[in-house]
């Protein structure tokens, strides 16, 4: 049967129902399409920090130490993708200087850096310590048994400056807290200045027993920030900033500084 001829005027409108419809198919589609697909993957941002074990790179079961904990979770909430690079003190904090989209913790502020990175947020507060084997100080770490001795320092660190203001004249300089560790063992030097958390993470990191050191005196105490390198944009700094204050509301901040071992304004030395 063929079919019945359309009224006047309906041809029109039923091609303008077709489109109609054809458009509200292509917009259903789409809305479908963009609903099964995954959603945009996090921007990445690059962290190059000093290999710490106790503090922020891997330890144990490739766990992260607590700042590396906090710093994943930190870039999470401003919606960047961490990816940790560790690498001697002295060149991360060289790459936050020179690099693009680099990000550098822990660091000291100092004024000598203020104007060589971005300073994003601050960590905590922390102090210098000399550090000893207990078999070779028994009786503690006296200022004049130390000054006569070997002392090493990290490598790019505020520590030789303090020490030689204080009248310290043998010095020696080493890329880690590792290598710091074989010399004292050798005997090649008997004492180590510097981040009490990182050395006493070290120190563990080693197979040994943070018992057997003795901390002697300290020097000096500086806050410890998260730095950026100078091409960071305002919007990422803001992003960093609102994290930050979202993780100190919800408790997370007060928990880096129980794992660390530090209280608002206390602890143990600078990098």
């Amino acid at each position: 049967m063929a079919a019945a001829p359309l009224p006047p005027g309906l041809p029109g409108l039923q091609g303008w129902l077709c489109s109609t419809w054809q458009a509200a198919l292509r917009i259903a589609l789409a809305c479908g399409l963009s609903l099964a697909l995954p959603s945009a993957p996090a921007r990445s941002m690059e962290l190059a920090s000093a290999d710490l074990p106790g503090v922020i790179s891997p330890q144990g079961r490739e766990a992260p130490g607590p700042l590396g904990d906090f710093l994943v979770l930190l870039c999470s909430r401003a919606g960047w993708e961490l990816h940790p690079h560790f690498y001697p003190f002295a060149r991360a904090t060289l790459m936050a200087r020179t690099g693009r989209q680099v990000l550098m913790a822990p660091l000291a502020r100092t004024p000598e850096r203020e104007s060589q990175y971005r300073w994003l947020v601050p960590l905590y507060t922390q102090r210098y310590a000399l550090m000893g084997l207990r078999s070779r100080w028994p009786a503690g770490i006296d200022e004049t048994g130390a000054r006569a001795a070997k002392v090493l320092t990290l490598r790019g660190a505020l520590s030789s400056n303090s020490l030689q203001k204080q009248g310290y004249r043998l010095l020696s300089q080493e890329a880690d807290y590792e290598q710091m560790l074989r010399r004292i063992g050798d005997g090649s030097a008997t004492l180590v200045y510097g981040a009490v958390p990182a050395v006493i993470g070290a120190i563990r990191a080693a197979g040994q027993d943070p018992r057997d050191w003795v901390e002697g005196p300290s020097y000096d105490q500086s806050p410890i920030w998260l730095v950026g390198s100078p091409d960071l944009q305002e919007r990422q700094v803001q992003a960093l900033l609102e994290a930050y204050e979202r993780l100190k509301r919800d408790g997370e901040h007060q928990r880096l500084l129980q794992r660390l071992g530090l209280t608002p304004g206390h602890g143990a030395g600078g990098l």
